[in-house]
């Protein structure tokens, strides 16, 4: 999926690498909250409001895809430019110069990865210990795995 991103996208590994660190950036900057507030509030309420933000975060991150224009075929190919004919800096008058702005996807894809960290973070914590508190002790190591 990275390579994708990059060749997609336009982007470098180091800007794909941001993107993919973004999930745990957003799953420590809420873990604990969660685990504190967690133990005193509904546990399944919360797991759940977590599974819609990581539903929310999931479309955001499919979102790219459908906002940026499709590939197109054409007949002037030029190998002078090297690999990365389209580049961000593009002109309208150039062979890919109707590409959609990589910087706005660039944002979006770290703010859905960001997204789906945030609702990731109730699952662990608080999934396993009302797992624990809830099921059979010799049925608990088959739910938490």
């Amino acid at each position: 999926v990275l390579t994708t991103l990059e060749r997609r996208f336009n982007l470098q590994s180091a800007d794909v690498g941001v993107i993919a660190s973004s999930f745990e950036i957003g799953n420590l900057a809420f873990i604990l909250f969660v685990s504190y507030f967690g133990a005193k509030a509904h546990r399944p309420r919360l797991i759940g409001c977590g599974g819609i933000v990581m539903a929310l975060g999931a479309l955001l991150s499919a979102l790219p895809e459908f906002l940026a224009s499709q590939y197109k075929i054409t007949d002037s190919w030029r190998k002078d430019l090297g690999r990365d004919v389209c580049s961000n800096t593009s002109k309208a008058d150039e062979p890919c110069g109707n590409r959609a702005n990589t910087n706005m996807m660039y944002l979006l894809l770290i703010g859905a990865q960001v997204l789906l960290g945030i609702g990731a973070t109730p699952v662990q914590p608080l999934g396993v210990s009302y797992i624990d508190d809830h099921v059979k002790k010799k049925d608990s190591s088959l739910y938490i795995g």
